[in-house]
């Protein structure tokens, strides 16, 4: 296509930052070096311009809010009047300013503040700076006037590519009003206590530059569409977080007519993690995204079944991205994902948990003949994440007294009722497992099973691999790489893409569907890794130090969702389903059960007030009742209770037309471009497969949409998004690329300067399968099976001395069921290395300190001889460089050395003179053909090397 050879500018380079490929003088040739194929290879969305640091500063009348990037060399002003008492004034000037204009700025308005000689009244004494932070959550008002609330510390807690996730350590909310316009209303510090009683420090997860509100499949596009973005003229990157994710969102809504994108900071709650398969020193990086839907969120037995318009209760969607962490790059083809979903059983059920039992009764609250609720659960589902849509029921079906089996007679009865209005291509795939029962059977392997189920729904849906296939991938003759839905490898589609989803769903959507999601992403991993060219078989085997690896993030992500929904972590684990060390794991589950009841008895009232509040479905008011008096939030969630009747087309026509347009792919992955343009915008050809249709004489096409074909126009898209998702995220700004911030490299790194080790040691502190390795190391590989563990080798999720696990809350390492005493393993397999574990018996060995890992060490002063070497050294240098005084000691030099401003001179007049090397042209080619493997991937093999390559394959 044109886009291909003329000088137009490409919003990625493939490290999430923005690259102008020619300018208004360059030639055709500027691009040339851009191979042909690289206009339909995918490229990550451009980065999101944020603010990435934040000083408020203060008067008697106004906030000043100095806003800049990471490397401080952009700033911009944010001004909040004070003098409004219940109203919120924001004036954003979108002015960029240097450091030397805000420094100005600052002092002429602390001179214009402070108390002048001769005046008799002054209104404020001068400028004073109140607090400092990473990002701005948003504004909240109670009773009085507004909040601001501000993040004050934050942790990496993963590292996608050149894109980093942070996790809010610690928040602050700040009054806006002055002091002397005080708050008056009594209940005004009690709703404030009442917002706080969410803790944003446990589980908020937010980035500057990658959206984690969407998976990677979503963030990623070709370049030849990003191309046409650019060319249509739209004022900006047309993108939209998803709003079901987005949790401050109410927070927002105050001031998003006056507050441009740079400060809009997205938050979403759930669990986020990473760790490092080390293969020979290659790393590859497993990263697990939990997003928790803020829809119908609450506590476990508060919130249950489904609302009014389709929001189930514990509404979580897990994605793991498997990706080479040796190149930053996104265009390499280094990047795979796997999506699946949980959620409570779309029904209109509840539990009454007033009678003091663990178990109280299921009871369906209202009749629904034609599912209209659950309808609308699964539209939703088809239009994010496209088809089929395989649902895994783990409830009870044989009861001596009916109570789960209510529950799965009647989804079974909803699914039959669904699928008779829908094309047989899209019906809804059910299958239904008794996992409680199966797992009594003492003969019986619970994980075996559910990894059959895993199996065929694998085979349906499919997983996202942002690359082309492997030449080794073509000749792998099994069956279940063949068998592999979603849409495929094609020529002149260097990547496959992910159709559908698994959603798995109990009761409570936490012990049993963790355990069936584990093995489910077990048997994405494998594929993900064949993808990758880690492994030459899919098939994973369980006791490896990979699987055990991932075992401990799963086990980390039930915890904290458990937390999160049930107020305690996972009673029954991976590990209880394995039947391993049940003496120990029954005494963990009774501990956890006790905490649980505790916690739903006594607890979950006072959390779901604060959870209503913050999410903005209940706002206060003076002639409102509070809501601690409030007997029962049940109409703040369901609209009919409160009035309002939610819009249905129809009874029978439940799957929407547009929808239709994008099967089998997600439908919300098409782009809709705000411009004029007539070639970009225009409506799709009649006869494609894009045209819209009735289903009864057009079946759905498996042609790709125009966001990953590159040849096809854009299609209109309309976003399922909540009432104020459309104002504050969309409109005429949208997500911005990063116009003013530096790329993302040099934001990260700043390599002109000194810098914090916290991102560097997370990568160190990272869980990583070294840390499973046994002593002997036969054989280092993470995928061969050992059957013998040490019990301090085997570190679970978020818990141990060391950060491994990103997100886990304080709590998680002091209750009494914490998954520590899961390698509390008295089984003899594991009895056999007690010794070198603990360095007693005869046949002990020390096990060396491994990476990742932290060490100690007694540091002593130096001997004279040694420090008279040294100094002899140092003189040379600071001969050379011109000292600006004195040294009086080693340190002393090194701080000068450390903290000055200008580069040291070369040495010119001592012996360490040294001439620069001279690179050969070979040694030149070398490494300027490393670069270019490095940013467009390695290259197609020749002719002649395909067939050698062919014979060696036979040979072998």
């Amino acid at each position: 296509m044109s886009g291909a050879t003329d000088p137009q500018p490409i919003p990625s380079d493939g490290r999430g930052r923005t690259a102008t490929v020619g300018s208004t003088t360059a030639s055709s040739e500027s691009t040339g070096a851009m191979r042909a194929g690289d206009v339909n290879k995918l490229v990550l969305n451009p980065a999101m311009s944020k603010v990435q640091n934040i000083a408020v500063y203060g008067t008697k009348t106004r906030f000043y809010l100095i806003g800049s990037n990471n490397t401080e060399t952009v700033f911009r002003v944010l001004k909040i009047d004070r003098t409004e008492p219940r109203e919120l004034v924001i004036i954003d000037d979108k002015i960029k300013y240097t450091m030397r204009q805000i420094r100005n700025l600052l002092t002429m308005i602390d001179s214009g503040n402070k108390q002048q000689p001769g005046r008799a009244y002054s209104k404020s004494g001068g400028l004073q700076k109140t607090a400092s932070g990473f990002g701005l959550l948003g504004f909240v008002r109670f009773l009085e006037g507004y909040y601001l609330i501000l993040i004050t510390k934050k942790t990496c807690a993963a590292l996608i590519g050149g894109h980093a996730i942070h996790k809010v350590e610690d928040t602050q909310l700040i009054y806006i009003p002055h002091e002397g316009r005080g708050r008056h209303d009594p209940n005004e510090a009690k709703y404030a206590q009442v917002f706080q009683n969410v803790d944003l420090s446990s589980s908020f997860y937010f980035s500057y530059s990658y959206d984690i509100t969407h998976p990677l499949q979503h963030n990623m596009r070709t370049r030849g569409f990003w191309e046409r973005v650019q060319r249509s003229k739209s004022p900006a990157i047309p993108w939209r977080p998803c709003s079901k994710f987005v949790w401050n969102e109410y927070l927002l809504e105050s001031a998003h007519c006056t507050m441009s994108d740079e400060w809009v900071l997205v938050a979403t709650q759930g669990f986020i993690s990473q760790a490092n398969i080390s293969v020979y020193g290659r790393p590859i990086y497993i990263s697990l995204i939990a997003r928790r839907s803020k829809e119908y969120a609450g506590c476990r037995f508060l919130k249950r079944g489904t609302n009014d318009v389709g929001h189930v209760a514990n509404e979580v969607e897990t994605e793991q991205i498997v990706h080479d962490a040796a190149h930053l790059s996104h265009n390499t083809g280094r990047f795979t994902s796997f999506v699946q979903v949980r959620g409570s059983v779309p029904l209109f059920w509840s539990q009454d948990p007033s009678g003091m039992t663990p178990k109280p009764p299921i009871g369906i609250d209202r009749n629904d003949p034609y599912f209209s609720s659950a309808a609308m659960h699964f539209n939703s589902l088809f239009e994010r994440y496209g088809t089929p849509v395989f649902v895994l029921n783990l409830v009870k079906k044989r009861e001596r007294r009916p109570r789960e089996s209510i529950l799965s007679d009647n989804m079974q009865l909803a699914l039959n009722y669904l699928n008779q209005f829908i094309p047989p291509e899209l019906h809804i795939q059910y299958v239904h497992f008794d996992m409680a029962r199966y797992s009594r059977s003492k003969d019986s392997n619970v994980l075996d099973k559910l990894d059959q189920i895993a199996e065929k729904a694998f085979a349906e849906t499919g997983f996202f691999h942002a690359g082309p296939e492997l030449l080794c991938n073509q000749h792998y003759r099994g069956e279940c790489y063949k068998r592999i839905g979603g849409v495929g490898y094609r020529p002149g589609q260097p990547f496959r893409l992910q159709t559908g989803v698994v959603r798995v769903n109990c009761v409570d959507c936490l012990d049993r569907t963790n355990t069936a999601q584990f093995v489910v992403g077990k048997r994405a991993l494998g594929f993900q890794l064949f993808a990758l060219g880690v492994v030459d078989d899919p098939i994973l085997e369980l006791d490896t130090d990979c699987m055990r690896m991932f075992e401990g993030l799963y086990e980390g992500h039930g915890d904290i969702i458990a937390l999160q929904y049930g107020g305690s972590q996972l009673v029954h684990r991976i590990r209880t389903y394995r039947k391993l060390s049940q003496w120990t794991i029954h005494s963990r589950e009774i501990m956890n059960t006790i905490s649980r009841y505790y916690s739903n008895t006594f607890n979950d009232h006072d959390k779901q007030c604060a959870i209503n509040v913050f999410l903005g479905k209940y706002q206060p008011a003076r002639n409102r009742t509070p809501i601690w008096d409030m007997p029962t939030d049940y109409y703040l969630h369901h609209l009919e209770a409160a009035g309002f009747t939610p819009l249905r087309e129809s009874y029978t026509a439940w799957l929407s037309q547009h929808l239709y347009t994008s099967i089998p792919l997600p439908y919300q992955e098409q782009v809709e471009l705000a411009s004029d343009d007539s070639d970009v915008c225009s409506s799709p050809d009649p006869t494609s497969p894009l045209s819209t249709s009735p289903p009864s004489t057009s079946p759905p096409s498996t042609s790709l949409p125009p966001a990953y074909d590159s040849a096809s126009r854009h299609s209109s898209l309309s976003h399922s998004t909540s009432r104020h998702s459309t104002a504050i995220f969309g409109g005429k700004t949208g997500m911005r690329s990063g116009t003013y911030l530096k790329h993302t490299f040099l934001d990260h790194y700043q390599p002109w300067e000194l810098s914090g080790f916290e991102d560097y040691e997370f990568c160190h502190s990272m869980l990583t399968t070294l840390q499973f390795v046994l002593a002997d190391k036969a054989n280092p590989s993470p995928f061969v099976v050992r059957k013998k563990v040490k019990k301090h080798m085997t570190p679970q999720a978020g818990v141990g001395p060391r950060r491994i696990v990103a997100g886990s809350p304080a709590v998680h390492t002091n209750q009494s069921g914490s998954s520590t005493d899961d390698d509390a393993d008295t089984s003899d397999e594991e009895h056999a290395v007690d010794g070198a574990s603990t360095g007693h018996g005869d046949d002990a060995e020390k096990v060396p300190t491994l990476p990742g890992e932290r060490r100690e060490f007694d540091l002593a002063f130096p001997n004279s001889g040694d420090f008279q070497h040294y100094m002899r050294h140092a003189d040379q240098f600071t001969s050379a460089s011109g000292p600006k005084e004195p040294m009086s000691s080693p340190l002393s030099m090194l701080n000068d050395s450390l903290w000055c401003t200008s580069p040291v001179r070369p040495f010119t007049s001592t012996s360490y003179e040294a001439n620069q090397p001279i690179v050969s042209m070979s040694s030149y080619d070398t490494y300027a053909a490393a670069v270019d493997v490095a940013h467009h991937g390695a290259r197609y093999p020749s002719h002649e090397e395909y067939e050698v390559y062919k014979v060696f394959c036979k040979a072998a």
